[in-house]
């Protein structure tokens, strides 16, 4: 027979004597228990089935509770798994040796049970009482051994006090001890394989969409639970109908003490050749309300960049995929605007170069039952310094040439960004959800590079000086409402949304370039030109959506999209030798309106965690367009109007298995009308060696998407993986052609028109897996993926299909011998074979793999040490690349002061002095390599203080065992 122990009401509310006598009672018989199954050992089964049924004290079963069976030595996890929908339990097969059982259950008092060595192959326990935790039961403090996770549902919640990190570690530093989450050396987060798309503090939301902002800024030592799980999309919130769409969100819990009352933390630092760097957040939360500031500032590269900060310094000034306005089983209408006209940047701050950065910002929330509100403020910026060497071989059908390129940049990128959000409940049927974003931003830059062209036979042909400048101020506004009201008939609802966009950029370009040509005899031209670029978008859109139940399973849906948006692009181009003359030829002011309408149903049948739809769409894509000289002038050529009508299906099926693993497919035909800057007739000649020109007369791009989606996760074992697979298929693909051709004034120009091509394809297969060897002390991941796209395009009207190929390979390993040591080691190998049809000589084949190493390590009562090495392999067998990279950086730490509030850090990076950024690629007919200088080794002393200081070890607990 088992022994039970079960924590009852006390009859007094002074317990402690009775506490004690337990303590007593069970440390006398723990080890007397241990003896007795050591002498029944040799005629016991050597593996058992333990199993049960959970109820609570009204004999109603328990579905979904956590069970757990530790270690009775030390309370060690040792095998995990959640009651079944009828509260039943089994472990199959496990040792038979002896187990402490622990039962728990969200607002039900914990149950811990002794399970000796059984002398049976099966251990029927019966049923198993667990008492709802009531006010009496709340004043008995009672410190039970903890689960590191539960699983509730779609929810696994981790335990964030049984991962270990050092003391001063950020959230970020956390998540990568989690079991199936991952976190890359850019902060971005995946969880059981699927990137985690929002993050929530205390389930508020936390500067904006940005999960950085929480990772890197908050201690790991104020989370108490890390909580993951699928978050419904927008529709099905609104409607209350499950749709089968799945995000990945987060949410950190706070630990009690720090809901209340205030905690942050400053950092400053200084070293040698100038480098400094410094950071603070100060957070105020209570029941109702959150207040955070967070500020940085440095000279080490610590950018802070996000994909919206590099949309806004590419020239895409609005990409408003977010706003979950659009009903349907697809987007309808995204607004995407390029401000440049699609140019792409010399560079994204993305490590290369020498950049000083600062940024400031506060996030506010407010909650109560009816009214949740949000609202957050931040500006950064960033200037950059790069000199970076580039090469690029350029190949036609039967021939080649050859570029090298010295650039020198100066650029800046500043942006005020403010969000705000309000949900109200109206009442009971209705609520009201208002929300806006505000961008306001401004860029220049300074671009120095020397050209140097050759032949196939290496013998240099020109040379090409460009001395370029320019600035521009941009703002953005993307605002939507969302109406929701639900109808007395469960499953009947209506939803309308509507929006309005508006984003414009105001700039100049200072164009210098010089080329030179060295033939029989030399010659020179020089061009000067001066932009004035105006461009602004304007949309307005809504959607409606109405979902009506035809039984408790099935359920048919309708919707409306509607978009209208306005794009006017104004260049004037002036030459400043001439009195500032407008170039006619080159001045363009081309107005663009694009009209969508979208309606479609679906039918839809969910239950039981089984979704599937299939549904079907009339599109109507109207695109009116018009350029001349500039406004108000005469058109150049008659007004554009372009029709596009298409219909689009959509099918989906996901399946959410009892098991905890989850399948999912979808299957749609997308349609993307033309980005109206590949629609303007008239060319961009920044660079005279580059000539960009537009085609009125493109079509959409249509393609059909399939793709497969299984996972699974083992509460038991810990071990989680999953597998994902992508492809597209086009039916019409647009494709940029090339144009290359020798002219005496220029030498080598290539001439770039998007157009229609039949053909394309791209398909990816990717793997995660994680497996922990020995739970919470050594986890093992593996992932990796195989990739393959054709893209046909034309070099000089001859067809080229260009081959993609990728394999990729991660592997990853986490170790903490114990509490005071962690070690991890993670490598990637990283292969792409590129194929040309027209010159298969030119293939390429590629390779780019890292390994890296870490270990944190506590080796005196206060002091930690903590160092990670990296190593990178660069090659290109076709030109006999080949460059390791090896990156050591160290740092030594020690806690001082009161509470341990102060923490002072010597760190030493890149000390082998051999840091430097490298890039290689290839596409259509070209292969390019760049490498560029960057941060390299230098040291640096900190000096932090915590307003809350660090525990550095457990406090003693009054536990039973």
């Amino acid at each position: 027979m088992p022994v039970i122990f079960q924590v009852n009401s006390p009859n007094k509310p002074n317990n402690h004597s009775t506490l004690t006598l337990m303590k007593s009672i069970f440390r006398f018989l723990l080890p007397a228990l241990f003896l007795l199954s050591g002498t029944l050992n040799a005629q016991n089964p050597s593996s058992v089935t333990i199993k049960a049924v959970v109820v609570d004290t009204a004999n109603a079963t328990v579905p979904f509770a956590s069970v757990l069976l530790l270690n009775p030595k030390d309370s060690t996890l040792l095998k995990f798994m959640t009651t079944d929908s009828k509260g039943e339990f089994v472990f199959k097969n496990v040792k038979n040796i002896p187990y402490l059982l622990k039962i728990s259950y969200i607002s039900y008092f914990p149950l811990l049970k002794y399970l000796p060595e059984s002398s049976e192959a099966v251990t029927d326990l019966g049923q198993i009482k667990i008492k709802p935790i009531t006010q009496e039961l709340m004043e008995v403090v009672v410190r039970t051994a903890k689960a590191p996770l539960h699983i509730r549902g779609d929810t696994i919640e981790y335990d964030a006090s049984t991962f270990k990190v050092p003391p001063g570690s950020t959230v970020e530093d956390l998540l990568r001890r989690l079991p199936g989450i991952d976190v890359d050396a850019a902060g971005n987060i995946k969880a059981q394989g699927k990137d985690v798309k929002r993050l929530y503090v205390d389930g508020k939301s936390f500067f904006g969409s940005d999960p950085k902002a929480a990772t890197k800024n908050l201690g790991a030592e104020t989370i108490s639970k890390v909580q993951v799980f699928n978050e419904k999309s927008e529709q099905s919130k609104l409607t209350g109908v499950d749709d089968g769409k799945r995000e990945k969100a987060m949410n950190l819990e706070l630990k009690e003490e720090f809901k209340k009352g205030s905690f942050g933390k400053l950092t400053a630092a200084a070293g040698n050749i100038g480098r400094w760097a410094g950071r603070g957040n100060y957070n105020r939360f209570n029941e109702k309300q959150q207040l955070s500031f967070i500020a940085y500032g440095n000279n080490i590269n610590q950018t802070g960049v996000n994909w919206e900060d590099y949309g806004e310094f590419k020239g895409q000034n609005t990409f408003n995929g977010n706003d979950n306005g659009d009903f349907g089983f697809s987007s309808g209408g995204d607004f995407v605007v390029y401000a440049d006209g699609g140019g792409t940047p010399f560079n994204n701050f993305d490590g290369r170069g020498f950049t000083k950065n600062k940024g400031a910002g506060a996030n506010y929330n407010f909650d109560n039952k009816k009214t949740k509100f949000n609202a957050s403020y931040f500006y950064n910026d960033t200037r950059l310094n790069l000199d970076q060497f580039g090469f690029r071989q350029t190949f036609l059908k039967d021939s080649s040439f050859y570029n090298t390129d010295t650039t020198r940049q100066l650029n800046f990128r500043g942006a005020h960004n403010f969000s705000t959000r309000l949900q109200t409940d109206l009442d009971s049927n209705n609520i009201l959800i208002v929300k806006a974003d505000t961008r306001l931003g401004q860029t220049n830059s300074s671009n120095q590079q020397s050209q140097f062209f050759s032949g196939a036979s290496n013998q240099l042909t020109r040379s090409l000086l460009i001395n370029n400048g320019s600035n521009a101020n941009s703002y953005r506004v993307a605002t939507t409402a969302i109406f929701r009201h639900r109808f007395k008939k469960k499953g009947r609802s209506f939803a309308w949304s509507g929006g309005y966009n508006n984003s414009n950029t105001n700039g100049t370009d200072n164009l210098f370039n010089l080329n030179q040509f060295f033939r029989a005899t030399t010659f020179t031209e020089q061009v000067r030109q001066l932009n004035l670029n105006n461009n602004q978008t304007t949309q307005w859109k809504s959607s409606a959506l109405f979902t009506e139940p035809l039984s408790k399973k099935w359920f048919l849906e309708g919707f409306y999209n509607f978009s209208h948006t306005n794009n006017i692009v104004d260049r004037q181009v002036r030459n400043p030798e001439l009195a500032e003359k407008r170039v006619d030829a080159l001045s363009v002011y081309y107005d663009n309106q694009i009209i969508y309408n979208r309606l479609g149903s679906s039918i839809r049948y969910s239950h039981d965690g089984l979704n599937a739809s299939i549904g079907l769409a009339g599109q109507q894509i109207q695109i009116n367009g018009k350029y001349s000289t500039a406004k108000n002038e005469s058109l150049l050529a008659p007004a554009l109007k372009r029709t596009f009508n298409n219909w689009t299906p959509n099918a989906n099926l996901s399946y959410e298995f009892p098991n905890n693993s989850w399948f999912n497919t979808n299957y749609s035909y997308d349609v993307r009308e033309p980005q109206f800057n590949d629609l303007q007739p008239v060319p961009n000649v920044n660079n005279p060696a580059f000539r960009i020109l537009g085609n009125p007369n493109l079509s959409p791009e249509r393609a059909h998407n399939f793709n497969i989606n299984y996972g699974f996760w083992n509460p038991s074992s810990f071990f989680s993986g999953g597998i994902n697979l992508d492809n597209k298929f086009y039916d019409s693909q647009i494709v940029y052609n090339q144009q290359i051709e020798i002219l005496d004034s220029i030498g080598v120009r290539t001439t770039t028109r998007p157009d229609n091509a039949k053909g394309g394809r791209s398909s990816e297969i990717n793997f995660w897996s994680n497996i922990p060897i020995v739970k919470n002390k050594f986890t093992f991941s593996l992932s990796g993926g195989i990739n393959f796209s054709q893209t046909p395009s034309f070099v000089n009207d001859v067809r080229n299909d260009t081959r993609n190929k990728g394999y990729s390979a991660n592997l990853g390993i986490n170790l903490t011998p114990s509490e005071k040591l962690i070690l991890g080691v993670n490598g990637r190998l990283n292969f792409t074979d590129i194929t040309y049809s027209i010159q298969e000589q030119q293939n390429q084949q590629i390779q780019n793999h890292s390994v890296n190493g870490s270990a944190k390590w506590q080796f005196a009562k206060l002091s930690f040490l903590e160092s990670n090495l990296d190593y990178s392999v660069y090659r290109n067998a076709r030109f006999g690349f080949n460059q390791s990279i090896p990156i050591w950086n160290a740092s030594i730490r020690r806690l001082l002061g009161k509470s341990n509030r102060v923490e002072v850090r010597f760190a030493a990076f890149d000390i082998l002095n051999r840091r430097v950024s490298i890039s290689q690629s290839g596409s259509q007919n070209y292969i390019s390599r760049s490498v560029a200088s960057t941060l390299a080794r230098y040291f640096m002393l900190s000096i932090s203080y915590n307003v809350r200081g660090y525990e550095t070890k457990l406090k003693k607990n009054n536990n039973f065992f």
